[in-house]
């Protein structure tokens, strides 16, 4: 099973999507509980926006013994993603165990939610209740900083000196990671987004764009999509609506993480909401 999902790892940064797809589904075949092979076969279904099978996954994993909590929200968060209804992330939250935070994977799902509803003292209640420094979202390849939510939040808050100074302090974070580790491509996308949101635009464009080239989808169709991804918040967060767009419709004609849920009601794609091309392209998305 180790094996099985190194390789299908390995098939998926190739692009090889579905040798990835059978590698795990080998693994799972051969060891049903395996927790880890039934995640990255679910979330390779997701990364093709398979989602019926996504869910079938998680629901195999739940009938041969992987009752687990963090296994049940995973699965409402594929049908969240492809409906972009906020009442199912809050009844699965409503059934997690409060201190439910598996890498800190959780607390931003909290977050989420409560930016969604608008209700930004929860969000801040939210980040305030964990105890950690960083925190993980939904590829769980990336650290994020607890000074970028505050930024996040404070940002939707309509606060813009709190988010300025939380934007600070994260891109200070981030430039110390650069320094250990110069020339990643998610941290530099990351950065990218906090320059954006600092009102440095050019600066953001040039690191968003040098992310991208250091991290072509030739070289890893995973963190390729990923740093791309990060480059349509750039152009998404500086008022580049048209750029941002052209992004969006190439994320959702490759595999990713984008769906049509997030694009529908997550805040950092809020700037495009106003936009009819924005509107009609998600429109268009829509599950039928």
């Amino acid at each position: 099973v180790p094996f099985l999902t190194l390789s299908g790892y390995l098939h998926r940064r190739e692009g090889k999507w579905e040798e990835g797809k059978r590698d795990f589904a080998r693994a799972v075949d051969l060891d049903p509980r395996n927790i880890n092979a039934s995640n990255l076969l679910a979330d390779t279904y997701v990364l093709l926006r398979q989602f019926d099978a996504a869910i079938a996954v998680a629901n195999r994993s739940i009938a041969a013994g992987l009752n687990l909590p963090i296994t049940h929200l995973r699965r409402e968060l594929i049908r969240f993603a492809v409906s972009g209804d906020p009442e199912i992330l809050s009844r699965a939250l409503a059934q997690a165990p409060p201190d439910l935070d598996v890498g800190g994977g959780e607390t931003p799902v909290r977050i989420l939610l409560a930016l969604i509803r608008k209700d930004y003292a929860e969000a801040a209640r939210t980040l305030a209740a964990s105890p950690r420094d960083t925190f993980q979202e939904v590829d769980f390849s990336f650290y994020y900083p607890r000074a970028w939510y505050e930024a996040i939040i404070a940002r939707a808050a309509g606060d813009q000196k709190k988010a300025a100074a939380a934007f600070a302090a994260a891109r200070k974070i981030l430039v110390q990671r650069l320094e250990t580790k110069p020339e990643d491509a998610r941290t530099i996308a990351v950065l990218a987004q906090v320059d954006a949101g600092l009102g440095r635009k050019d600066q953001a464009t040039a690191e968003a764009r040098h992310a991208v080239e250091l991290m072509p989808l030739s070289r890893d169709a995973y963190d390729g999509m990923l740093v791309l991804h990060g480059l349509a918040q750039v152009y998404t967060w500086t008022g580049e609506s048209e750029r941002a767009i052209e992004r969006v419709r190439q994320l959702m004609n490759m595999p990713g993480y984008l769906t049509y849920g997030y694009l529908k009601v997550d805040p950092s794609w809020e700037p495009l909401r106003s936009d009819p091309r924005f509107q009609q392209f998600v429109a268009s998305l829509a599950p039928k």
